[in-house]
């Protein structure tokens, strides 16, 4: 593994970690939906970043 792959495979796994982080702050009960929403999309762009990331840093 290149240095290069080895920087990406982590940029993944901390992308992955603002995910779940995104998603726990979506499981709060005192918001309204569209706060919901758009944390939902945010966490699904870190976790589609993150899928990249950790794919592209074993090719």
């Amino acid at each position: 593994m290149s240095d290069l792959q080895l920087y990406v495979y982590f940029g993944g796994c901390v992308s992955f970690v603002i995910g779940c982080y995104f998603y726990y702050l979506k499981t709060n009960k005192h918001i309204n939906e569209k706060q919901k929403k758009i944390r939902s999309r945010i966490m699904n762009f870190f976790l589609i970043i993150a899928l990249l990331c950790v794919g592209f840093s074993f090719f």
